[in-house]
């Protein structure tokens, strides 16, 4: 999936929501000036090429069914590339948890009978036709969207697993997004267009979602803003999306360090309120709350710095809030390295600070950073193992390597034996125990109600295969039910006089649907229903359905879904509770492996890849020796906890750098085959230490 989107055959649909009716949701002016410019952005030859009928401006609708029927219509298009943004209010539908987007009618006291619910947005998209989808919320709490998110009361992770797509979301799960009356644009969108308008420094000929992401979120880091979320499934993160401008846009670099240079577009000017030196000493008063511990077991490394941020000194907490951010990202979007990436992060600025306060021109040696950062990460690109493996031992290994002997990572390691990584869902659920329940998803006609061209959503449904059209009025009738519940029942019709009898039966609404898949097979379908429920029939209780003029899907079926097919629900008790937030790590973790591959130990591989580095560059020498320094101190730290030698262990990898699988493992206290001996980590999480480190220099240039 690397050859690039083909503006042809390629739409965007851009939905903004500036002004609302409800007195308690204020004007957004900006969004207005957002759709403008994404649009004219996207639409520009020079960077994607849109043409004007490709890309769409929905602009305060009112009703959330206006939006979704034009969702359906774009989602039926066999696209190359779809991307869909929204701006606007977002807000949290208290009765599931769950994002809600604002439309001109929504209220605050009422947001899920009045605004569109993402669940239902997602079940559309998941049913495009479209090859890659891109989704970018510009929202508050947009990062509910994403797919494990770092809250660990999030009722249901995994909301988009789906291949092929990316969102890139303005906020985390729990933060509010930022945007103020006296902006152009709301803070976020204002950071893409400057990335998109201005280019990446010395990046690739094409700019993909990952480079969006990652430029943004140091331009919002540097700000001291909240930061941008990230969630992407198989390769879509490095497509080729839009044509890098950087080339045309005028380069600071070219006078760096000369009297008069400017700063470059990436750093933001001094924000104030924080030194540089406090910054970086809270860095490392932070870090040392983890040092000591750092290494494989059950620590909690976040907990650990939670408590050393308690009982510190104001002066310093700036810094410590920072190593926090970078951990709380690791741990959102890999499930693991948070610990990794706050070592690399503290000794990266402390080299940065040093080489400032030695008289290195600032603009020299943080661009220079942020170049030598691209070079690691694209060392980093080439996994030892493929990351798609036809078994789940890599992916076991990876999910082991991160946790440990976890009972709630085997049952999810369990689940993606059965189903692959994107099809494997985490939710809450009152039971002591885990356990593992089977959605489903299936292409259908809607029957009843007669020409349904809206989402219909039932909660906590009865569903019923009738695989001749036959339903059991009369023993539905005969056990007295009539709890108030809707029905929905999956067959190849159905008369409309036990319709009526229906609607005499169930208190609420009636939904028929019949699958359009000529070779469906029926006998799996009554199998995934049961009939304990209703003896001799196939009628089940699920979570939910959503049902589209297109699609049906049902979660929570209590029948089992044959190997390889449906999705798979883990649910891992109430939320909060140490079961739910191994689930949601163990699934993170592993598809973080699945997505990019696997490289031998963490730490060791860091290390090589600031060997990589080299010291040739002699006119550039401090940006490769502070990533060098910085890439080896995680190795170090657990050669040092093991009791061994740093220099020791650092001397015989460097007399066999050809061998990658070499490296240092703590349980052994030595140099040994890692592949062989099971300790892998995921190419995406190490990458992500890498962009985290290089990222919290822009907070330290803005105290600068």
């Amino acid at each position: 999936m690397t050859d690039p989107a083909d503006p042809r055959r390629s739409m965007a649909l851009l939905i903004g929501t500036s002004t609302y009716e409800s007195e308690k949701l204020s004007p957004l002016p900006a969004v207005d000036n957002n759709l403008d410019a994404l649009a004219a952005a996207l639409r520009d030859s020079r960077t994607w090429g849109l043409a004007q009928d490709h890309c769409l401006v929905l602009r305060d609708v009112r009703e959330p069914g206006d939006i979704l029927l034009e969702l359906l219509r774009v989602a039926r298009e066999p696209l190359d590339t779809l991307l869909v943004y929204f701006a606007g209010h977002g807000l949290i539908d208290p009765t599931a948890n769950e994002l809600v987007l604002a439309t001109t009618r929504t209220t605050a006291t009422e947001p899920r009978l009045t605004g569109l619910h993402y669940p239902t947005v997602r079940s559309v998209l998941r049913n495009r036709r479209a090859r890659r989808l891109l989704v970018v919320l510009d929202c508050c709490f947009s990062g509910r969207a994403v797919d494990v998110m770092a809250d660990p009361s999030s009722v249901v992770v995994g909301q988009l697993p789906i291949e092929g797509t990316y969102i890139l979301a303005s906020t985390d799960a729990v933060t509010p997004g930022k945007a103020t009356g006296e902006d152009q644009y709301t803070a976020f969108t204002g950071g893409l267009l400057q990335v998109i308008g201005g280019g990446v420094p010395g990046g690739r000929p094409f700019l993909t979602p990952g480079d969006l992401f990652h430029h943004t979120r140091d331009l919002m880091v540097g700000r001291g803003w909240p930061q941008p979320t990230q969630c992407h499934e198989d390769t879509i993160r490095e497509l080729p999306l839009m044509r890098n401008l950087w080339k045309t846009a005028g380069r600071w670099l070219a006078g760096r360090g000369s009297p008069g240079a400017t700063a470059p577009p990436h750093v933001p000017d001094r924000t104030g309120g924080v030194d540089a030196s406090d910054l970086v000493v809270g860095a490392h008063i932070g870090v040392s709350a983890i040092r000591p511990r750092y290494g494989p077991g059950s620590h909690d490394s976040l907990a650990a710095l939670g408590a050393a941020i308690a009982r510190e000194d104001p002066r310093w907490l700036p810094g410590m809030e920072l190593v926090r951010d970078v951990m709380t990202a690791m741990r959102r979007e890999y499930g693991d390295g948070a610990a990794t990436a706050a070592i690399v992060t503290a000794d990266l600025l402390s080299g940065v600070h040093s080489a400032v306060a030695a008289g290195a021109p600032w603009q020299e040696v943080t661009g220079r950073v942020q170049e030598q950062a691209e070079a690691v990460r694209h060392w980093l690109g080439d996994p030892v193992r493929d990351g798609q493996p036809d078994a789940v031992e890599d992916l076991e290994r990876a999910v082991a390597t991160a946790l440990g002997d976890l009972p709630e990572a085997a049952l999810v390691m369990s689940a993606i034996a059965r189903v692959g990584t994107d099809r494997v869902e985490i939710t809450t659920g009152a039971a002591a125990e885990l356990s593992v329940v089977s959605g489903l998803a299936l292409d259908t006609a809607v029957l009843v109600p007669n020409a349904a061209a809206r989402p219909v959503t039932f909660y906590e449904p009865y569903v019923l295969v009738a695989p001749e059209g036959a339903v059991p009025v009369e023993e539905l009738q005969r056990i007295g039910w009539r709890e108030p519940a809707p029905l929905l029942i999956i067959a190849p019709r159905v008369d409309s006089f036990t319709v009526s009898a229906l609607h005499r039966l169930f208190a609420r609404t009636i939904a028929v649907v019949r699958p359009t898949d000529p070779a469906v097979d029926w006998p799996a379908l009554c199998a995934r229903a049961g009939d304990t429920l209703l003896p001799g029939h196939p009628l089940a209780r699920a979570s939910a359905a959503l049902i589209t003029p297109a699609s049906t899907t049902i979660t929570a079926l209590p029948g089992t879904a044959p190997s390889g097919t449906g999705h798979v629900l883990v649910h891992a008790g109430p939320p909060g509770a140490s079961g739910h937030a191994g689930a949601v790590r163990a699934l993170t973790v592993a598809r973080a492996a699945a997505r990019s591959g696997v490289r031998p130990g963490g730490g060791t591989t860091l290390y090589r890849a600031g060997r990589a580095l080299g010291s040739e560059d002699r006119q550039h020498p401090t940006a490769n020796g502070l990533w060098r320094t910085a890439l080896a101190a995680p190795l170090r730290q657990l050669v040092r906890n093991a009791g061994q030698d740093p220099d020791a262990t650092t001397a015989l990898l460097d007399a066999a750098l050809t061998d990658l699988a070499l490296g240092f493992e703590c349980e052994a206290g030595a140099v040994t085959d890692l592949c062989a001996a099971g300790v892998l980590d995921p190419v995406a999480t190490l990458r992500g230490v890498v962009e985290n480190a290089a990222a919290a220099v822009s907070r330290y240039v803005a105290a600068l």
